[in-house]
């Protein structure tokens, strides 16, 4: 596929670790809610999925920034207006719109794509998102605001400020097991190989009839 060219327009913080990156959108390019875009840098590439919505002036990501990271040290030392090469949009990790109640499961950044889905008109479902600290619940205004159900999953509450809001006190693979009713639903599972493995043993064991979709990145 090839690649098109898109400049850095702003750089945030969004919380400890985690970088909001803000790009131009060339003319032509297009996605849907769900979808990533390939980053191709210094012969690696590097796959992210987008927060904004496909009319939107700019293509926004969120970034968890690794020590030591190749993509995570090249993305901090862009300067504003400095050139990126991407390709896409990859993916087919897309709302599916069923009868089915939707029940989307996320970690950490993995809750990007249903940032997405929210700011595009998605408004029925239960969000969990899985954070050690509360600190780290980017969007977090946004999807409870957007959504018919939003739970912070927080697995290391140290104070009671943490757990404000429902917030719940636990993984996400807890709160299914003690707090889901029975039912068919469309599962959308985004984040780590771990918690997606942990996650669809809980569906196979107590949901068995429900469908999923899948994205995983490591």
């Amino acid at each position: 596929m090839p690649c098109f060219s898109a400049n850095l327009v702003d750089r945030h913080w969004l919380a400890p670790g985690i970088l909001e990156i803000r790009l131009t959108r060339p003319e032509g390019v297009t996605f849907i809610p769900g979808q990533f875009l390939r980053f191709v840098m210094d012969g690696y590439e590097r796959d992210y999925t987008m927060v904004s919505t496909p009319d939107a002036e700019t293509i926004d990501f969120c970034i968890a920034v690794v020590n030591g990271g190749r993509f995570s040290c090249d993305i901090q030392k862009a300067g504003i207006d400095d050139t990126l090469q991407l390709t896409g949009p990859h993916g087919h990790f897309v709302f599916q719109g069923s009868a089915n109640p939707s029940v989307f499961v996320a970690t950490g950044t993995g809750v990007a794509p249903f940032v997405a889905f929210c700011r595009s008109g998605v408004d029925a479902g239960l969000l969990l998102h899985g954070v050690g600290t509360s600190d780290r619940l980017i969007y977090r205004d946004i999807l409870q605001s957007g959504l018919g159900g939003y739970v912070p999953c927080i697995s290391r509450p140290f104070e009671k400020m943490d757990l404000q809001d429902n917030a719940f006190a636990g993984r996400v693979t807890n709160y299914l097991e003690q707090h889901l009713k029975p039912d068919t639903y469309d599962f959308y599972l985004c984040g780590r190989g771990a918690m997606i493995r942990d996650v669809t043993a809980v569906i196979d064991q107590q949901f068995s009839a429900s469908r999923l979709f899948i994205e995983t990145y490591d």
